[in-house]
């Protein structure tokens, strides 16, 4: 929506003023804008905060909904014991690895192979990779 996130908050958005979406479109033959969702064609503008203001205001909820966001889910609160408690239990537990880790040695039992992993995601920064992997995996 935006090419430079710093001025997102300024920079002013063009809005319907019924349902106050923000698919605005421009009809050449007309000369004229409409709202692309319910076909209005009293169109205004506002910073985006404050069109995001009345957004809420009017529908009670963000626009923008941080439950989306997987970073705001229950995944990204586990501690590293409850992640290693969490792929453990996994029935996928080796996809989970070998997706992580294609390279990772194969024949170990279950034990030293979440030890080994989890020694391998600590050394590579890799902890968020699984949150997000864990994430897609609980969502489906």
């Amino acid at each position: 929506m935006f090419l430079n996130r710093d001025n997102e908050d300024t920079e002013p958005v063009k809005y319907c003023a019924r349902c106050y979406s923000l698919k605005i479109k421009y009809e050449e033959v007309t000369d004229s804008e409409y709202c692309d969702k319910c076909g209005c064609t009293n169109i205004l503008e506002a910073p985006f905060e404050v069109w995001e203001q009345k957004y809420e205001d009017r529908y009670k909820k963000k626009f923008l909904d941080n439950k989306r966001d997987p970073r705001k889910s229950p995944i990204f609160k586990l501690s590293l014991s409850q992640l290693k408690d969490k792929v453990y239990e996994s029935s996928k537990w080796r996809d989970i690895i070998h997706t992580m880790a294609p390279n990772f040695p194969k024949g170990l039992n279950k034990s030293d192979s979440i030890i080994l992993f989890f020694d391998f995601l600590c050394k590579n920064n890799k902890l968020e990779d699984l949150k997000f992997l864990l994430y897609k995996l609980i969502k489906h």
